[in-house]
């Protein structure tokens, strides 16, 4: 799983996204989400996730085959990110165990191509 790159235009973010199937079996593609956590440094530590609503996905595919790579764009209303909050892209397999969680910090966010 890759953020390839982030663009920036009018109200919207676009995340180009890259998913590589090195494995020798299929991937079924379940959903990729993406939130905002809110991390709180100290004793009382709580995380909040907060889910971001795709205004569109660009060819995202239900299917990654063996060895393949799919490339796909998400775009999403323009936001920006506070020190203590990073965004995370969760990819989750289809009746599999095969699931990836990305951290993204607020800097790439916030500075976008």
């Amino acid at each position: 799983l890759t953020v390839e790159n982030i663009v920036f235009d009018k109200d919207e973010l676009y995340f180009v996204i890259e998913i590589e199937n090195n494995s020798t079996l299929d991937y079924d593609l379940n959903f990729l989400n993406l939130s905002i956590e809110t991390r709180q440094k100290g004793k009382r530590k709580s995380l909040q996730r907060l889910y971001q609503e795709p205004i569109y996905k660009h060819s995202l595919p239900s299917k990654i085959k063996e060895n393949e790579m799919a490339r796909f764009v998400y775009v999403l209303p323009k936001f920006s990110l506070s020190d203590d909050r990073r965004a995370i892209l969760e990819l989750n397999e289809k009746d599999g165990e095969r699931n990836i969680e990305m951290k993204l910090s607020h800097r790439y966010i916030n500075n976008p191509n």
